[in-house]
């Protein structure tokens, strides 16, 4: 059954989730999701958007800079069978990077504790590595697995790093979990609230 996006977003349009009507909203996408959250009852005082500040992040660019001095641990073998179960044969990765998906909470964890991911790295408008843990780890405290999406750069270059650009949720979810997950993840470039999966990407 279609959404009543009219009641919700102020359009009328039968979407089949909330992604969709997001899309038809002629509203912000800010201003939209408030109205559909009024709309499920919650406080406007409850309702907190926040949306992180930018710092331009390219996996493509080795012009990358951090904002805080971080020392990577440059084990880069280690850190690839942490992520992808093997080492990247890098000679064979176009442009240097890798992309990867489905990282659990405690292999980003192992990341961190080794000095692979810098706590503090944020992609662009996303929010920091240890906020996304941290929300992570707080739904897994309630039932509510998370994985993560991101990228790593090959030992080659000098913005040798890991990077986290997207968090998911596949499975079934309450109210309360959409409306965490949306005030958590603020505006990302890419957001997806389906039936069964949440996910948001920043690029």
């Amino acid at each position: 059954m279609g959404l009543d996006c009219q009641t919700m977003i102020g359009v009328i349009y039968n979407c089949p989730n909330l992604s969709e009507c997001l899309d038809n909203s002629p509203l912000n996408r800010r201003e939209a999701i408030r109205l559909y959250f009024l709309n499920q009852g919650i406080k406007p005082e409850d309702i907190k958007i926040n949306v992180p500040s930018p710092v331009e992040n390219n996996p493509f660019d080795d012009s990358y800079s951090e904002s805080s001095t971080f020392t990577y641990n440059l084990e880069s073998e280690t850190r690839d069978r942490i992520i992808f179960g093997a080492p990247v044969e890098w000679q064979y990765s176009i442009g240097g990077a890798q992309r990867f998906d489905n990282l659990t909470i405690e292999k980003l964890e192992q990341l961190i504790s080794q000095s692979f991911a810098n706590p503090l790295d944020a992609q662009n408008f996303s929010p920091t590595i240890t906020e996304l843990l941290e929300f992570a780890q707080r739904q897994a405290n309630k039932g509510f697995e998370f994985v993560f999406e991101g990228y790593v750069i090959s030992p080659q270059r000098r913005d040798y790093r890991v990077s986290i650009d997207g968090l998911v949720y596949r499975g079934t979810y309450s109210t309360e979990l959409i409306f965490d997950f949306q005030e958590f993840v603020g505006e990302p470039d890419e957001i997806n609230l389906e039936p069964n999966y949440l996910r948001a990407w920043w690029d």
